[in-house]
This record gives C-alpha cells, sequence and structure tokens, in this order.
C-alpha cells in the first residue's frame, strides 16, 4: 500500500492538490476503479463544485464518488455486499434517552435535577455520540468514576454518563438495533475480516484532517486493506 503525505498548515494547497490529481486521474482514465474523496459530510457538495469547476475541462464523471465518513461505510457495506444493521437514528435516540432519563432520574448523582429539563436529552445525545466517537463506553467511564484521584462532582458526572450509555445500550440489544454512529465499527470490522474483498485498485484521498478515534479506525484499516492513498499531516510545512 502506497500513501503520500501532503504537509502543510490550513491554506497552503492540500485541497487544491488532491483536487487537481482527480482531474488528471479522471481525464486520463473515465472508467477506472472507484476513486473515494474523503470530505466532512457539510463540504461534499462544494467539493463536487470544484472538481467541475470552470476553466478545468471536465464535464463530468461517474467514476469518482466525494463521501463522508458515514457514506464511506455504506459504500464498504455496499461493495462487500453486506446487509447493513438496523440503526436508530439522531431523532430516535433523542427519544430513547428522554424516556431512560425519567426512568433512571432518581439513581443519577448530578444531573437527577435536570433530566427532565427540556433540551437536556438533546445535549446528552451528542454527549454520548462524542463518547462513542472516541470509544469511551460504559466500563470505561465506571472505571474512571472510580478512580480515588478525581474530584467528587467529576466522578460523580461519570457515574451518571456511564450509568445512561448502559441503559441505552441494553435498551438497543433488547430491541435488536443498533446506534447510527456504530456503522462505521460495522464498515471497520467487516474490512478487518481476512475474507471481506475490496477493489484493491480503488484509490482514497482524503485532504481534511480525520476526526478522532472511530474514522480514523477506519480510514486505518482502509489503508491495511493495501488502498492506495493520500493523507495530509498535521504537521507544519518544513
Amino acid at each position: 500500500m502506497h500513501a503520500r503525505f501532503l504537509l502543510g498548515p490550513a491554506g497552503s494547497g492540500k485541497t487544491f492538490r488532491c483536487l487537481a490529481e482527480i482531474r488528471t486521474e479522471l481525464a486520463r482514465s473515465p472508467e477506472g476503479p472507484p476513486l473515494l474523496l474523503l470530505a466532512p459530510k457539510q463540504a461534499t457538495f462544494q467539493l463536487e463544485r470544484q472538481v467541475l469547476a470552470e476553466g478545468h475541462q471536465l464535464p463530468g464523471y461517474t467514476r469518482l464518488q466525494i463521501l463522508s465518513f458515514e457514506r464511506l461505510a455504506e459504500f464498504i457495506l455496499s461493495e462487500l455486499a453486506a446487509t447493513a444493521p438496523r440503526l436508530l437514528d439522531e431523532e430516535g435516540r433523542v427519544m430513547v434517552l428522554r424516556a431512560l432519563l425519567a426512568q433512571h432520574h432518581k439513581q443519577l448523582k448530578i444531573f437527577h435535577a435536570t433530566a427532565r429539563l427540556p433540551g437536556f436529552a438533546q445535549q446528552l445525545s451528542l454527549l454520548l455520540r462524542e463518547l462513542q466517537g472516541h470509544q469511551l463506553l460504559d466500563r470505561k467511564l465506571t472505571a474512571l468514576a472510580r478512580r480515588a484521584d478525581l474530584p467528587a462532582t467529576l466522578g460523580n458526572k461519570l457515574h451518571d454518563f456511564a450509568l445512561l450509555l448502559r441503559a441505552y445500550l441494553v435498551w438497543l440489544a433488547a430491541n435488536q438495533l443498533q446506534d447510527a454512529n456504530c456503522l462505521l465499527d460495522v464498515a471497520t470490522e467487516l474490512l478487518r475480516s481476512p475474507s471481506s474483498i475490496l477493489n484493491p485498485q480503488s484509490s482514497i484521498l482524503n485532504p481534511f484532517n480525520p476526526s478522532p478515534s472511530l474514522p480514523l479506525t477506519l480510514t486505518s484499516t482502509c489503508r491495511s486493506r493495501k488502498l492506495p492513498a493520500l493523507w495530509p499531516s498535521r504537521k507544519p510545512m518544513s
């Protein structure tokens, strides 16, 4: 697997270089193997327009896919002909958390008084997504909460988060659902399977720094599957 790193701070032309190489490759082989450009969800449309910007003589393309990390996971499932799990979306998660807060509020040490306030379930949903993104599950949170060197308030907060996350995971298992954020986990495990076969000529370019943990785990697994890749670096240009 060949990986190249573009070194430079923001605004130094890393994205410009990626787009230039994409246009060159599309012009050279319009019907070649898939070419994947990873980007934050909110930037995919802008990049599609930039690829086809005037002055580059590229009328269109079918080979290139500009994907967020979630869409990359869906692409992997599709390429490997794997069935996507039943997922609970963001709105559904907030509804479930609201019910769990009502059910467990007496067991909470810090948030028992605020558990039923409007908007608390939405904030909790964002926090749990962050914890899951960093692979901080309930057992790890419980272990952290029991550390003797932590301030009591912080330990109690971690206890509450662990309790609610555990209750949420139990609810998902009982209803045979998975959190939508787990799609990255599913795709990663599929790629790690020795029997999985993904087109080795596919190229992955990422002009943005991936967010921590799960996206990085997924893209690192893609790299271990010997997919040609072009990656940025957080180090400044020398």
